[in-house]
């Protein structure tokens, strides 16, 4: 387990955004803090803690999230609703930093918001995070633990397909306390880690039945719900001098010139079923065109390229202030702190702006794509 975690830590992989068919589990962000405070201040929810927290403590929380997440390459996700964009609570992996018999070990752990419990939310969450540890992160192990009292937790770990392992006495709790003595579970990963490709993507299922051509030229998809006309049509033109194969994903049909380089893939209409198919298809090194920051959060750490019809460049190093920024605008609109409906319109300039872009990923790959002998 040592070299494993040494492994991850050395990989400064980052945390991704990860969809579920209700949540999204994503990196912490400033507007966390208030409803991740009144969580943590609810006594039933905290019922098997040792106390609830204060303000102060609840935000330390958050800030210990984000050092951890940074320093081993996964941690503690926030989980949002994915219909209303509501903050519902925390799921993730940890490494506890207190010593026990079965330590080092990466342990699962959630906890929800009252008003979201006894809708399956946390094991739909705690799944997704399970098969991230064993198929992304290639953990051999996860365990979990918690206060024998707390049935609702140990229960939704057996439903998990977790084991019990045996008990412990919790080193962080004075003898005598009622929550010291704790039962520990464990689940193995189901297949052994070296059988588990590095990298390896789980597809994401949707009613689109399509086979992406092989094809030696760069590939560029395109997020078709919202990329501007003209954008198209400059990637067509592109796609159609033989510079890169054009792939457009949409929940319609969508009307494209005839083209061996010009592919579409017509999606089921749903939340987000667009982006979740960009994600499980788009490699890295290859160009995803879209204007919408949550997908582009997702598909950078991925190694993803990721360019807005703007022309505007989604990187790791601005990722996640883009993101920051995008929730406060969003929520600021939303309460009348500020006016406007969105950007300005699409002019000469942006289309300018995004053809140079285009032209200098083209470039690029060309430059790293060894020549023929």
């Amino acid at each position: 387990m040592i070299a494993t975690l040494q492994r991850l830590a050395a990989s400064r992989a980052g945390m991704p955004v990860r969809r579920t068919p209700r949540l999204v589990l994503r990196p912490w962000q400033e507007a966390d803090r208030e409803p991740f405070a009144a969580l943590n201040a609810d006594p039933e929810v905290m019922e098997h803690f040792p106390a609830v927290l204060t303000r102060a403590e609840s935000d330390a929380s958050i800030d210990r999230f984000r050092v951890a997440a940074a320093r081993q390459g996964f941690g503690m996700f926030a989980v949002e609703e994915r219909a209303t964009r509501s903050f519902v609570g925390m799921v993730g992996l940890n490494v506890p930093s207190w010593e026990a018999d079965f330590l080092p070990a990466v342990e699962i752990g959630w906890r929800f918001g009252r008003a979201w419990w006894g809708q399956g939310l946390a094991e739909e969450a705690a799944r997704d995070v399970l098969a991230w540890a064993f198929t992304g992160l290639r953990l051999p192990r996860v365990v979990s633990f918690t206060a024998p009292a707390n049935a609702r937790s140990w229960r939704l770990m057996e439903r998990l397909g977790m084991h019990r392992a045996g008990g412990f006495d919790h080193p962080g709790l004075p003898e005598g306390h009622p929550l010291r003595p704790h039962v520990l579970y464990a689940l193995d990963a189901p297949m052994p880690v070296a059988a588990v490709p590095p990298g390896r993507v789980e597809e994401v299922e949707t009613e689109a039945s399509v086979e992406i051509a092989a094809t030696t030229l760069p590939r560029v998809w395109i997020d078709g719900d919202g990329a501007p006309r003209v954008v198209k049509e400059i990637v067509w033109k592109a796609a159609e001098r033989g510079a890169l194969t054009a792939i457009i994903v949409a929940n319609r049909t969508l009307i494209v010139p005839k083209h061996r380089n010009i592919q579409t893939v017509t999606v089921k209409k749903g939340l987000d079923v667009a982006d979740d198919w960009l994600v499980a298809h788009a490699g890295p090194g290859e160009l995803v065109i879209t204007a919408d920051i949550p997908l582009a959060a997702e598909l950078v750490p991925r190694g993803v390229e990721v360019m807005s019809p703007r022309g505007e460049w989604f990187t790791p190093s601005n990722i996640g202030e883009k993101l920051s920024f995008r929730d406060f605008f969003t929520e600021a609109r939303a309460s009348g702190m500020i006016e406007g409906s969105g950007p300005a319109a699409f002019d000469e300039r942006a289309k300018r702006v995004f053809a140079n872009g285009l032209d200098a990923w083209i470039t690029r790959q060309r430059e790293t794509t060894p020549t023929p002998r």
